[in-house]
């Protein structure tokens, strides 16, 4: 039975008390008469005229898309790919069918163009390829791919990752769970966020357009025994606690901060952190969360990894915990749940028994101790608050340092820095420390802090059912070798190839090898531009 974008408006939709986000006059295509759309924040109305009131609606969700109208180009060559004028939109809405209803409007090319503003935030775009210059492929996973691309129309790079619709659908609660994360990126615009720009659409795949983050991984960092005093990992930790206050503050927790999920826009500026991946990321007050004991073991809150009542519910701190046992690992070059075999870790995860007396925590600021317990109390509800974080003698300084200058310089090592002498004059414990810090490390003839666990655990993908962690989530299963940041464009080859480790975690797509070889390549539509630019 076909079914109409346009229905009439519901009885509990209390437009009338609100008033429109947007509101413009179009002429309806082909019939050439005018029409007037409403936009609210979670649907659009629709009038015959100014003077008539609203009579039809449209949800703005997951199921409605919107296309972009332009002039014909008249192309110069097979490399032209200049776009035309902006003359008009199509809404249009997918119910499974082999044909979406539509409808056509025409408009000021200024007025179509703050409606896509509208859109974008809410909506999918119809259509790709003739919007974006596609330069190379930077990350493959089971059913994802992820292209450096440039947005034609102003030349904004962006790191795109492609997705196949059949095989991420056909995952267990695989649209429910992209609906989700892409919802949860739409809401989140902060610095210390991983930006998602807009989302495109086609009949095969979803195109989702991610910020271009060059800088690397905490987790390449840590590989790399890279040597962080306390004002750099004030810097990360300040960033990421900044990032989360306004996920918590608007009742959203991540659930899987982890080394390689946080990231930086620029190398060796550890001001410019970003927290990426939200697969895993939740609303606090879901009746039913999609994935209740979810995480990476190693880094979970023990009130998620415990928890044995799946319709059950826990707070925003329990991504306080995760970044604590990040928090410890900078401080000591040590993960806090050391065991060598993924039962161990997830043993110790769920005791949650941290051991503050190591030497390494000896000589650091009697701040940092502090701050460090009270973000891995047990009990969430006498731990820390990320805002409390904030406030933390540890991390005040530095919290509105960045705060007044969202661009403050990494302090290079040597650097004559009237900031760092004044820090360290008011500290001089993080002195003391830093030299201890940067001495062990030198000297240590063991393997990256932190690594070896994470390549003992890579092989052991699966603990038994009743202990087993839930992560289905088809972005998370579908990470890419780049883990969404595009760390390493621009480096050379040899290095890529090795920045990153698959998250132990990450299970293997059923449906990759159950794909016919020709339909993967029709799901990678992509690849024949990849050459076009290198």
């Amino acid at each position: 039975m076909n079914q109409k974008l346009w229905i009439q408006i519901p009885n509990d939709i209390k437009w009338k008390n609100e008033k429109p986000l947007l509101k413009s006059e179009f002429i309806k295509l082909k019939k050439n008469k005018p029409r007037v759309l409403y936009g609210y924040d979670h649907y659009i109305l629709l009038a015959k005229s100014h003077d008539q009131p609203p009579c039809k609606y449209l949800k703005l969700d997951f199921e409605t898309k919107f296309e972009i109208i332009r002039t014909q180009v008249q192309k110069k060559d097979e490399e032209d790919d200049s776009l035309g004028q902006i003359i008009g939109m199509i809404l249009m809405r997918d119910f499974g069918q082999a044909e979406h209803p539509t409808y056509k409007l025409q408009g000021n090319e200024k007025i179509i163009i703050q409606w896509r503003e509208f859109f974008q935030s809410r909506i999918n775009q119809w259509q790709f390829h003739s919007l974006f210059r596609v330069f190379k492929k930077i990350g493959k996973g089971n059913f994802a791919s992820v292209y450096l691309a440039e947005r034609i129309e102003d030349g904004v790079q962006m790191a795109i990752k492609a997705f196949s619709k059949q095989a991420a659908y056909a995952e267990e609660n695989g649209k429910q769970a992209i609906v989700n994360e892409l919802s949860i990126m739409r809401k989140l615009n902060h610095p210390h966020l991983m930006r998602m720009y807009e989302i495109y659409e086609t009949s095969n795949s979803l195109y989702v357009g991610l910020e271009l983050l060059q800088g690397g991984s905490l987790y390449d960092l840590i590989k790399e025994k890279a040597i962080l005093s306390t004002k750099q990992i004030q810097q990360i930790m300040v960033g990421i606690l900044q990032g989360l206050c306004q996920m918590h503050q608007k009742e959203i927790m991540h659930r899987d901060l982890k080394l390689e999920n946080i990231l930086f826009k620029q190398s060796k500026k550890m001001d410019s952190v970003v927290v990426a991946d939200f697969g895993l990321a939740t609303h606090v007050n879901e009746p039913v969360y999609l994935y209740c004991r979810c995480g990476t073991p190693g880094y979970v809150a023990p009130e998620v990894i415990n928890m044995k009542d799946m319709k059950g519910h826990y707070s925003s701190v329990c991504d306080i915990y995760s970044l604590g046992l990040v928090f410890y690992l900078l401080l000591t070059g040590k993960p806090p749940f050391p065991g060598k075999s993924y039962a161990t870790v997830v043993k110790q995860n769920r005791e949650a028994n941290v051991d503050f007396s190591i030497k390494q925590l000896q000589n650091a600021p009697n701040s940092a101790i502090d701050l460090l317990r009270k973000m891995l109390e047990k009990d969430p509800q006498k731990r820390i608050t990320a805002n409390q974080c904030l406030l933390h003698p540890f991390l005040q300084e530095m919290n509105q340092i960045m705060l007044d200058d969202n661009q403050n310089d990494f302090i290079e090592e040597g650097e004559e820095n009237d900031l760092c002498s004044r820090m360290n004059a008011l500290n001089e414990e993080s002195v003391k420390f830093d030299a201890l810090r940067k001495n062990q490390l030198i000297n240590s003839p063991q393997s990256s802090p932190g690594v070896l666990a994470t390549k003992q655990l890579k092989q052991q993908k699966n603990i038994d059912s009743q202990n087993s962690l839930q992560m289905n989530s088809p972005l998370f299963t579908g990470k890419t070798d780049s883990v969404d940041s595009i760390p390493n464009i621009g480096l050379p080859q040899a290095k890529q190839q090795n920045s990153f480790q698959a998250s132990p975690q990450i299970k293997p797509s059923r449906f990759k090898q159950n794909i016919p070889q020709q339909m993967q390549q029709q799901d990678n539509p992509l690849l024949k531009y990849t050459n076009k630019k290198e």
